[in-house]
């Protein structure tokens, strides 16, 4: 019998351990690869927003460059056109923003916010920049109203006086209408602040002002002085006037809309009432909610269009609404949400002339609603942005990367073949404005996966910066009951809390609250199939540490496997028996998790390795590996039981030299473990090479054979390995929970005298613990089971292990799943046949860990660290990391718990940035998540996705693809006045803004209000443009009608050489001869 060589027995359990005393192994290997990055190239800023604006609060659009506008509660601004046209601005206040208002085709926008201040945007630049801001000292603003074509903006206060602002200069004018003039002198008491101002749409001199006491008045302008005074006993929310200018309506809070006439102040001439038209509701005399809005529009084939909001019962469920009237038609909308704000879109944005509205925006506080008024019924049109993100709340986000181009477009294509919603209109989008340049971009396809409550996965086109969403898969199908019997949408039982996806064999794995896994295929066609489940009880420990024996005599030899594979129709309720499943994502096998039995386990970690199907899950509690060929458990182990207690606390072994090196790190118990080791001892007295049985898979002996096996006591390094795992008791020391925190997979050279790779599983620890798990895979995987070895490798951190990345010794960032045994020898053997200088360095790896405290390079083989980041107390911990590859290098980008934005080289691990960003909050830390070239995605508001960046390098690309805001566009003309109109005096009267208003614009004013520059330029070219563009115009049209002159005269002319030559030839005929010769 051959002599036994325990030395190398114990550097085979131990592996190459990080801290071993030899010269050898604790060698730094430096990488031949050199970063070029340089501190001054990273910079964060932020890119583009998508989704709908949390807490929306006013609302604007442009009907000529078709662009709309959304204020939120939070002081910022979202602009919105076509696909990839899409802005987000920020004021420098938190203020909410209370009113938008365009200027209709000059490419500026006016916001209004809570702090009393005006702000005039420039959107004609790539990004909007405040020109001028108006800030009021001595008054609060309560509304504002700019007349379309007109410069002047007419400003209501809370002292119920009525300023006047020139948009160019953006100063007041010395005009203003004070409250003591507006009201009846006989009025003492003061009529309170400005609610409305709206201007006639066919007399410009002349206003409407209503005030919070109910009362309103005509007032002209150019005579100073009220024409009308109107008084009505219930609170005014808005003023709307007729096309005619003859007539007004005002919407009150107690539900009714009052319609006054120019001519006439006594009482009004009618009031609406949605209950005077339902007897029932008539005679139940309850309190309705109040109209905010109301809206007349003028149609020219049919009767005028009334549109408002609210005027509902207010009990308990009422529901908030749009109403439509159109003559005596009334249809009632009822929204999912409260209604912020509405605005019809017409064919024409001149007042004066008939709207025709073809449809309706209509913002709501959670989404954003367009009807079709032109088909019967007003149906829905469908968005094509990603504004229904928070459709149900998003619980996490994922980014990929689809470097084979082929998901994203069978993705595409699935969602094209999706019937079209028969419920909805088939019009386009209206908001189309602004110039898209996505069609410009040339890059790898990314790809935005999200999580929801409601059991739902959506997939979102993330390329060239925008976002668009493509596909929608519904977890919650294969289930008899998706949700518990509370419905309530929180407590979901098919909430997604993590998503992991292999885009080159187009895998997708979820896990949701309840801690089912669910496996899924892309397949573009229809198929009907069976669901498979296997039950897997975490705390139970089930441990396959060798394959097993072809045998069936010693299939008993091996540990029980506890989770079958079955139909169970009782777990979750899962759909038993075959049952159709469309085309996309479709599951044929799903895991459930449980503690005790029945509770599910409170975290779970997932890792996947498509290529020897291997799905690993790590709990709060335990570490299981999952064969998804064979859809069985390979083993089960307790967290808890990894590491050594020591002292009554959970420690770190201290690793020291191979003769003291403890070995017990898979402490299922001692009669487990030491029967382990004598199986490897076995193998490698059979075997010389240890590693070489692993790749083979050769079995174990069976359990009669180890029970003959007898220690020699002369050995005392082996007998020490045993000893020291036979002397822990779990009943003596306490136990804590050692919680998973990473899984992954990579194929790895652990040491020098391994000949190959070695797939290997990663796992990372709450502690800061971080070990590898060997495992073997044999191509013939229906018959035969993965062979599980836990290696020695262990390596302590300070924190817990946050993320592991491995890298070639180029820099090249290495893929985390394994690969085949037969494919790690064929691509070893190519590169070896490429490899004509013999250089040693194509074998070297390194590996990234990052923890909540440090950062740590290690390389491969030898497993030795090479250098070490620690962590500023000030900037918290590590919660996110991850490697990037960037135009002049790689580095390693991080996200702290206290907002912080760390970027190091690599491999060296020297600062590049670290800086204070975004702001603490759970949301963000939860959802964030890094993307590709040195840009991060996270969820700022529960409806909102934010993207930045923090490399400058990508900066100038993202530029291009932005596209831009305004658009050239025509102006619409202002309609002619008829021939009887302006005999009867129904005609427009227009009004020299300028000269009147132009006075004393500097005059008392400076006291109101203050200016303040912007640095979106040093004046506004706006309306210069405009005015150069509309005189274009009109030389234009002059040219073309003085050229349709000249041909209609040129035609008179020839009809009259005609007619002249007609009639000479007539008059020669008849020349001489006589009367009675005719």
């Amino acid at each position: 019998m051959p002599k036994m060589n325990f030395k190398r027995v114990l550097e085979a359990l131990s592996g190459n351990i990080s801290g071993l005393s030899s010269s050898s192994s604790n060698q730094n290997i430096e990488p031949n690869f050199s970063s070029t990055l340089t501190a001054d190239q990273f910079q964060p800023y932020k890119i583009s927003r998508h989704g709908f604006p949390y807490r929306p609060t006013a609302f604007a659009y442009d009907p000529v460059q078709k662009l709309i506008a959304i204020g939120t509660y939070a002081g910022t601004i979202r602009i919105i056109g076509c696909d990839g046209v899409d802005r987000y601005i920020t004021h420098e206040s938190d203020k909410p923003v209370i009113n938008l208002i365009f200027l209709n085709n000059q490419g500026a926008l006016i916001s209004v916010c809570a702090d009393d201040a005006i702000h005039l945007w420039n959107l004609r630049q790539t990004q909007p920049a405040i020109l001028h801001s108006l800030q009021f000292n001595r008054e609060r603003i309560t509304c504002c109203n700019l007349p379309h074509g007109s410069k002047w903006l007419y400003i209501g206060t809370d002292k119920g006086n009525v300023h006047l602002c020139h948009i160019e200069s953006f100063t007041l004018s010395g005009y203003s209408i004070s409250w003591n003039k507006a009201i009846e002198l006989s009025q003492k008491s003061h009529p309170g602040q400005v609610i409305a101002i709206s201007e006639n749409p066919c007399n410009e001199s002349r206003i409407i002002i209503a005030f919070q006491c109910g009362s309103f008045v005509l007032w002209d302008l150019k005579q100073k002085q009220a024409l009308q005074r109107y008084f009505c006993n219930n609170t005014i929310h808005q003023v709307c006037w007729h096309q005619e200018g003859k007539q007004f309506m005002c919407s009150h809070n107690d539900g009714l809309i009052s319609l006054w006439s120019v001519t006439s102040s006594a009482k009004p001439l009618d009031f609406q009432h949605l209950i005077l038209y339902n007897k029932s509701l008539r005679e139940a005399q309850q309190a309705t909610t109040p109209i905010e809005k109301v809206d007349w529009l003028g149609c020219t084939d049919t009767e005028s269009l009334v549109i408002f909001s609210g005027g509902l019962l207010d009990d308990y469920d009422s529901q908030p609404s749009i109403t439509i009237m159109q003559g005596k038609s009334i249809t009632v909308l009822e929204m999912g949400s409260p209604v912020v704000d509405f605005i019809a879109v017409s064919s024409t944005p001149w007042k004066c002339d008939n709207q025709d509205p073809t449809d309706i925006l209509i913002l709501l506080n959670k989404e954003l609603v367009v009807l079709d008024l032109k088909t019967p019924g007003y149906p829905c049109i469908e968005p094509p942005h990603a504004l229904d993100i928070h459709d149900s709340p998003v619980t996490c986000l994922e980014f990929f990367l689809d470097t084979d181009a082929t998901l994203l477009p069978t993705l595409q294509h699935i969602a094209a073949l999706k019937p079209h919603n028969s419920n909805s209109s088939k019009k386009a989008w209206p908001i189309s404005g602004g110039e898209s340049k996505m069609g410009d971009y040339e890059g790898i396809p990314e790809l935005l996966v999200s999580g929801h409550a409601d059991g739902s996965v959506r997939f979102w086109d993330a390329t060239a910066g925008f976002l668009k969403p493509i596909y929608k898969l519904r977890t919650y199908k294969i289930f008899h009951r998706a949700r518990n019997s509370s419905g309530d949408e929180e407590e979901d039982l098919c909430r997604i809390t993590n998503i992991a996806l292999c885009t080159h064999t187009q895998t997708l794995i979820t896990t949701n609250v309840s801690s089912t896994i669910i496996i899924y295929k892309l397949n573009a066609s229809e198929i009907h199939t069976e669901i498979s489940t296997l039950s897997v009880n975490i705390s139970e420990e089930i441990g396959i540490l060798a394959p097993p024996s072809s045998d069936q005599n010693h299939s008993s030899n091996l540990v029980g496997l506890h989770g079958e594979a079955s139909s169970n129709e009782e777990l979750n309720h899962a759909k038993s028996g075959s049952f159709r499943q469309s085309p996309g994502f479709q599951s044929n096998f799903l895991c459930l998790l449980s503690d005790d039995g029945t509770s599910p386990p409170m975290s779970v970690f997932l890792s996947v390795d498509t290529v020897n199907n291997l799905l690993s899950v790590g709990t709060i509690m335990s570490l299981c590996v999952i064969d998804l060929t064979q859809k069985s458990l390979l083993f089960n182990v307790n967290t808890n039981n990894v590491l050594l207690s020591i002292d009554g606390k959970m420690q770190i072994s201290k690793l020291r030299a191979a003769g003291d090196f403890v070995v017990n790190l898979f402490e299922f118990n001692s009669h487990t473990m030491q029967n382990f080791y004598v199986q490897f001892v076995l193998k490698f007295y059979q075997k010389e090479d240890s590693l070489t049985n692993l790749e083979s898979g050769s079995a174990v002996p069976s359990t009669k054979s180890k029970r003959h096996i007898k220690i020699s006591k002369k050995n005392t390094s082996l007998n020490h390995v045993l000893s020291r795992g036979s002397s822990s008791n779990d009943s003596d020391q306490p136990r804590l929970n050692e919680c998973v925190t990473l899984l992954t997979f990579s194929s790895t050279h652990l040491r020098k005298s391994y000949n190959s790779m070695i797939p290997c599983l990663w796992v990372g620890t709450q502690s800061g613990c971080l070990f590898s798990i060997a495992f073997n895979n044999s191509d013939r995987r229906n018959n035969h089971r993965v062979a599980i070895l836990p290696l020695g490798t262990l390596l302590q951190l300070n924190g817990a292990i946050v993320s592991c990345v491995f890298m070639s010794s180029t820099g090249q960032v290495l893929e985390g799943s394994t690969k085949l045994p037969s494919q790690l020898a064929s691509e070893e053997k190519a590169d070896h046949d490429h490899d004509t200088t013999g250089d040693a360095s194509r074998d070297i790896q390194f590996m990234v860990v990052t923890s909540e405290r440090q950062v740590k390079t290690f390389s491969f083989p030898g497993l030795s660290c090479i250098h070490v980041y620690d962590l500023p107390l000030e900037c918290g911990q590590f919660i996110r990391s991850s490697v990037d590859t960037l135009m002049s290098g790689v580095c390693s980008a991080c996200y702290t718990s206290n907002g912080h934005i760390v970027v190091l080289t690599l491999p060296s691990l020297n600062t590049l940035l670290n800086v204070a960003y975004l702001p603490t909050d759970e949301r963000i830390a939860h959802t964030f998540c890094f993307t590709s070239d040195g840009q991060a995605m996270f969820l700022p508001t529960p409806t909102e996705i934010q993207r930045i960046a923090y490399y400058g390098g990508i900066h100038e690309n993202v530029q291009e693809l932005v596209g831009h805001l305004f658009f050239p566009c025509p102006d619409v003309e202002k309609p002619a006045t008829g021939f009887l109109k302006g005999l009867f005096g129904g005609g427009y009267t227009s009004l020299d803004r300028d000269s009147l208003f132009g006075e004393n614009v500097n005059g008392k004013t400076k006291s109101i209000a203050k200016l303040i520059p912007g640095t979106g330029g040093s004046s506004f070219e706006g309306f210069r443009h405009g005015e150069f563009s509309k005189l274009k115009n009109q030389v234009v049209e002059r040219g073309e009608r003085l050229g349709e002159l000249e041909e209609a005269t040129q035609r008179l002319h020839d009809s009259a050489s005609r007619f002249s030559a007609v009639s000479h030839a007539v008059m020669l005929k008849y020349k001489n001869k006589k009367w009675y010769q005719m």
